[in-house]
């Protein structure tokens, strides 16, 4: 987008008046916050942002601030690098590099606002507390300058990997805004769901795929895309001059793809037919998966998935049906991976296995079971030989997290095997009705260890305790 253009943009929006006005209250699943986004990419690593942000207050409860993460900030030089030491020479395979997050101005009718550099956290204090019921816009400018990394947000070799780039409004738990500081171990990210509409020029010679359906329109010699996403947990954008697209459709779901593995739609179409059938229809009509080069595995986020361009054989197939599972245990159905990871990265370790048992691999599913016990043993081995503990308790911070290695073996290891102790003790059909019943209440929210207790429950009396066993040894 051109500088001209968006100037513009930033005047429009500017001038709107912005008080806030009575709206009926929404039904519990319609997003709080609608995004409205416009990025300007220039020829060097920097991108221009416009943002306008709707909130609705669904909360229950009057809101006296706002407050949003803004976690591109965690790259800024000034910050402690945002990856584990044991990753850092595949983090930056070029050397250290920062990223930079500049502020330009915030408009709205609040009576202040504060950004604090060192929580990475935007907070907006209201003139007069905003009532249930009520919206209230906030527009926003700023600049990002990317760092260039194989982590989740920068420039890499095949690429731009914008993830977590905009100011993002915390999670509303327990009657509060939920934030914690970045964490270079596990995964960050913790939102509610909302509405995007996000537009950028497209660069000469690249493809993109993006969270939500898109449109491109030509305006002069520049390529213009607009896309809108509803209900997602967040949105991600992949830019690749070096990487094919293609678009297939499966049940009604289109599937955006962007790199060079043959296999990768025929794997998404079968994780979409074999989530759907086992825990409930995949909750869009859209995905997106894109190979990279990536620090690990691969990551999710809002109706799009990453996949290290790496990996091969199984081991490939085994990520993109795991990223995928995400899509149903972190997108649909949130839960505070900030404090409780276990509990969706453990559905979706305990789904990808089912992937392989109900898709007619069951020599892989036995093989993932089969690694899990190993590495989980050898943890307890080396745990036991330094006079640590040696189970772990599942949950509790990312930041208090000693190494990747330790949060691995928890939160999905140890979290892989108590899933299958409870298939075993429930019973297969039991299990998966306890998951259908999950997702099915918990779909666009936020459910909490003891929502999903009580779905266990529900369908078998007694199977929280079964599991509780697991979560709290030590």
């Amino acid at each position: 987008m051109k500088k001209k253009y968006i100037s513009i943009i930033c005047i429009l929006i500017t001038v709107c008046l912005l008080i806030p006005f009575a709206a009926s209250c929404s039904k519990v699943d319609e997003p709080a916050t609608t995004y409205r986004i416009w990025l300007d990419f220039g020829n060097d690593d920097t991108v221009v942002c416009s943002q306008k942000v709707e909130v609705l207050n669904n909360y229950g409860k009057p809101l006296e601030n706002l407050k949003f993460n803004v976690y591109s900030n965690a790259f800024d030089r000034k910050k402690p690098l945002p990856c584990a030491a044991e990753e850092q020479a595949d983090f930056y395979p070029e050397g250290i590099s920062y990223g930079e997050f500049s502020l330009t101005s915030v408009h709205g009718d609040f009576k202040e606002y504060a950004f604090d550099f060192d929580s990475n956290i935007l907070q907006i204090s209201l003139n007069a507390p905003l009532e249930v019921g009520q919206k209230i816009s906030v527009d926003m400018q700023y600049t990002l300058k990317l760092p260039r990394t194989n982590g989740r947000y920068g420039v890499n070799a095949k690429g731009i990997s914008l993830t977590g780039f905009y100011p993002a409004l915390c999670a509303f738990v327990d009657s509060d805004w939920f934030f914690d500081e970045y964490s270079p171990i596990g995964d960050p990210y913790f939102c509610d769901t909302a509405n995007y509409e996000v537009t950028f020029n497209l660069p000469d010679g690249c493809e993109y795929v993006c969270s939500g359906k898109s449109k491109k329109n030509q305006e002069g010699d520049e390529i213009f895309v607009t896309s809108k996403a509803k209900n997602i947990r967040d949105f991600a954008l992949i830019l690749s001059s070096n990487l094919t697209k293609t678009v297939n459709n499966c049940d009604g779901v289109e599937i955006s793809y962007l790199g060079e593995n043959q296999k990768t739609l025929e794997y998404a179409e079968k994780a979409i037919k074999t989530y759907g059938k086992l825990f409930g229809k995949y909750a869009y009509d859209y995905l997106a998966v894109a190979d990279m080069p990536f620090v690990a595995g691969g990551m999710e986020y809002g109706a799009l998935c990453v996949i290290n361009e790496a990996l091969g054989g199984a081991t490939y197939e085994e990520v993109v049906a795991h990223e995928i599972a995400h899509q149903w245990w972190y997108g649909a159905v949130g839960s505070n991976n900030l404090t409780d990871a276990w509990q969706d990265e453990g559905l979706t370790s305990y789904a990808t296995y089912l992937y392989f048992v109900d898709t007619g691999n069951v020599e892989y599913s036995s093989l993932m079971l089969k690694d899990a016990y190993a590495q989980f043993h050898r943890f307890i081995d080396i745990q036991n030989s330094v006079g640590e503990s040696a189970k772990g308790k599942l949950g509790g911070k990312l930041t208090q997290f000693p190494s990747n290695y330790y949060y691995t073996n928890i939160t999905y290891n140890k979290s892989l095997i108590m899933w299958k102790y409870m298939q075993d003790m429930l019973g297969k059909d039991t299990l998966e009705k306890a998951l259908k019943d999950y997702y099915a209440t918990y779909t666009f929210k936020i459910a909490s260890p003891q929502n999903l207790r009580d779905c266990l429950d529900r369908s078998f009396d007694g199977a929280s305790a079964l599991m509780l066993k697991w979560v709290e040894s030590v």
